[in-house]
Order: C-alpha cells, then structure tokens, then sequence
C-alpha cells in the first residue's frame, strides 16, 4: 500500500531565525486515516532539555580499555549454586580451601613428627637395655602375643625397612655425602627355637637375590651329566639341496651356436629355426642385394634415409650401424629403407614405428614431386611412383590424417598430416600405367 506523502512550505527569505517556526502544510495532503507513518512534528527547545552527550570511553595507564566485569552472574553458573544449595553442600571460597589445606599439612606433620618421636624413645630404651633385659622381654613377648600377631608385626617391619631403603636410594648422592654417626645401634634378634619357628612369607617387594652363574648350585639335581658326556648321541640331520648341472659353455662363433643354444637353455619348447634366422651372419645372396658391385639396382631396393635422401650402395654400406638405419630386410648389412619397407612399416601396429615411416615417406613424395630423383617420365622416378602405388602409401597416409587425433595415437595423426601436406606441397601427382 503506498503511503501518501504531504506537502509543506518553509519560508526561506527571513535571516532571523525564529524559535517558534511555524510549518504550513496543505490542508488537501491531511494524513489518510489509513496512513502507518505519522506526521513529524519540530517543537521548540527549552532551557532544561539536555541534550544527549557522546559516549566516554575509560582509559587506562596502558592505553587500552579496562577489563569489564560481568553485572551478573551466568546461567550455568546459577545453576551450579541452586544444585550446591540443594544437596547440602556449600561453595567453599578460595581463603577457606587454603587454611583447610594448611591444616592437613600441619596435621600430617604434627603426626609425622610423633611417629619420631616414638621411634626415637624406643631405640634409646632399647640402647639402654642389657643383653638379659633384652631377653627378658623378648620372653614376655612370645609368651604373652599369639603368633600369628608376630607375624603381621614382622610382615610391617619388612614393608617400612623397603620404604626406608626405597627412600635412600632417591637420595643416594646426598646420603653418601653425609659423615657417618657416631652413635651405635644394637641389632636385636628373637630365637623363636622355644615358641616355635615363624617366618614371613615372601613378599613381592623384597628384591629377588642375585644369582653368579659360576657359584655351583647347593642341591645340584641327580640327573645332572657334563657337556662332554654327549658325544655319543647321534648327529643332528644334515639338509641337502641339489644343485643344478652347469651348463656348457657356448661359442658363438660355432655354426651350430643356435640348435646348441636351443638344446642346452631350451629343450622343452618347440624348434623354431626361422624366428632365430635374424640371429645368423648373412649369407652370400643377402650381402650381394644392395652391392657397389652391382651395374642394375631396382627402384624396388633403392634405400632412402629418415630425411628421404637416396643412399646408393656406396654410401649405404659405409654408414655404421650406429645411425639407426640398419634393419633385419633383405639386406642387414645395408642401411637405410626402401619404398616397399617403409610401406610395410607403416601399417605396424606400434605408434613409434608408424610415426617414422610416415615422416620418411612424406620426406620422400615431396622430393619426388619437386623433380630431385629426375623427371617424371626417367625410370627411377616411373618405378618409385609404381612402389607408392602398390604399397599403398597415399590411401595409408590420407586415412591416417582423416581420422583424427582424438580417435588414434595424435602423434601418428600429426605425423601423417605432415606427409600428406609435403606430398601436396610436392605436387600431389599420383603414378598412371602407361
């Protein structure tokens, strides 16, 4: 619901202001009686009207703002009161816990000091007594005590003469620095042979004696012998492990190295000689395929680089084997790679052998279009276009760049899109039968 507004004139043309400033205000824009918001209404100051003073913050000596103490007390903590009232149980201030405290201690003190003081009249009565005194009373004690009261008082005697030993070994550095007394005590003795014979039982403070494993035994047993006397019990049982034969030693140098091979490491699985056929020297036909010798090559087993540069026989059969350019072909001893090899190559089924061979065909389309093997109608370039055709190379290449990166290895599809980007760049000629 809108609220309606009204309208008011001030006279702003008097300098003097007036005490008593009279608003008027339209008689036609009166408050609806609907209206939430009522009029806002000046009235004159007066002499006793004070006015509201801003707030004064306490400082202290340090500059920050004093601790503030709680007006009244927490709920938590009123209940704790009424649960104390209702037991019976009164909150005890802070200087009451402290007499009461002081009070124990004293107490315990003051009884400390009478259980010497005790202590202390009975070795000086004691000190006082003759040898016949001593055994006068010690008959009056036997005879007057049941014995099983003169076993619990010497069951005590034991457990306070361990505290008393306990204690001094926490003090062992000050007691030993302190000078011996010079007063005498006597050791008392009962013989119980007349009343009967009373031991304490053992008890589980009283330190267990040391033993020397060189002190012979007093009861030693009857079936006891010396280490000596076992000689004649047999052996302990001896573990054997068998060893496997060592094998012949091999030389690869001998012709039948492989079947030997086979036969020593070998002889449960099948004989394969083809798979060991790379394994062997080449033979005559093998050395003579890519031979400086020869006056006719193919363009079949002409060999490129991984530049696409043609390597003839002489230079082919000069590079080392280091290079990387030497393969299990038709020729080992020959490095580089013919058309219809690489083609082979480039439908493996590893990335990294796809990924060369398109990089080395691309290299070689492109310097085939641009005329670096010769004119398009010479027999080499005639007979290299047949290799690409029959190989393959162009449809392996396009389906290879028409796939794309997502659905195969991306290197493969960067790769194959290089070659066929050189094979336009060379022309993009294909081979025609003539």
């Amino acid at each position: 619901m809108a609220v309606r507004g009204q309208r008011f004139h001030i006279d702003l043309d008097s300098d003097q202001e007036s005490s008593q400033q009279q608003i008027v205000v339209d008689p036609a824009t009166t408050r609806s009686p609907c209206s939430l918001v009522a009029d806002i209404q000046e009235r004159p100051l007066s002499s006793s009207t004070r006015l509201p003073s801003p707030p004064r913050i306490k400082g202290s000596s340090n500059g920050f703002p004093a601790h503030r103490k709680p007006s009244r007390i927490s709920q938590l903590k009123q209940e704790s009161n009424r649960a104390n009232s209702a037991n019976g149980r009164e909150q005890q201030t802070e200087p009451q816990a402290a007499a009461r405290i002081s009070l124990s201690s004293e107490e315990k003190k003051t009884k400390s000091d009478g259980w010497q003081e005790i202590d202390r009249e009975n070795r000086q009565r004691i000190a006082e007594m003759s040898s016949d005194d001593i055994d006068q009373a010690r008959r009056e004690l036997m005879t007057g005590l049941s014995p099983s009261f003169i076993e619990r008082l010497l069951k005590k005697a034991n457990i306070e003469e361990d505290q008393s030993l306990e204690r001094s070994s926490r003090t062992g550095a000050r007691r030993e620095s302190l000078p011996p007394s010079d007063s005498t005590h006597k050791k008392v003795a009962f013989n119980l042979n007349g009343a009967g014979t009373i031991s304490p039982p053992p008890s589980a403070d009283i330190e267990s004696p040391v033993f020397d494993s060189q002190e012979k035994p007093i009861n030693p047993p009857l079936d006891i012998q010396p280490v000596s006397s076992f000689s004649g019990y047999p052996a302990p049982p001896s573990f054997h492990f068998p060893r496997p034969p060592t094998p012949p030693s091999l030389d690869p140098e001998d012709p039948d190295f492989l079947s030997k091979l086979h036969s020593t490491y070998f002889p449960s699985l099948p004989s394969n000689p083809n798979a060991l056929s790379w394994m062997q020297p080449p033979d005559a036909a093998e050395i003579e395929a890519y031979s400086p010798s020869l006056d006719n090559i193919l363009p079949s087993a002409v060999r490129f680089d991984f530049r696409g540069r043609l390597l003839p026989p002489r230079l082919s059969s000069q590079i080392p084997p280091t290079k990387g350019l030497h393969h299990h072909g038709t020729a080992p001893e020959a490095a580089g790679y013919t058309v219809p090899e690489l083609a082979h190559l480039s439908r493996s089924s590893f990335p990294s052998q796809r990924c060369i061979a398109y990089q080395t065909l691309g290299r070689i389309l492109y310097r085939l279009g641009i005329g670096v093997f010769g004119p398009e109608d010479h027999e080499l370039c005639q007979g290299l276009w047949k290799c690409v055709e029959q190989g393959r190379v162009l449809d392996t290449l396009t389906t290879e760049a028409a796939r794309g990166g997502e659905s195969g290895n991306r290197t493969c599809w960067v790769t194959a899109t290089e070659a066929v980007w050189l094979w336009r760049k060379g022309g993009g000629r294909k081979w025609k039968a003539t």
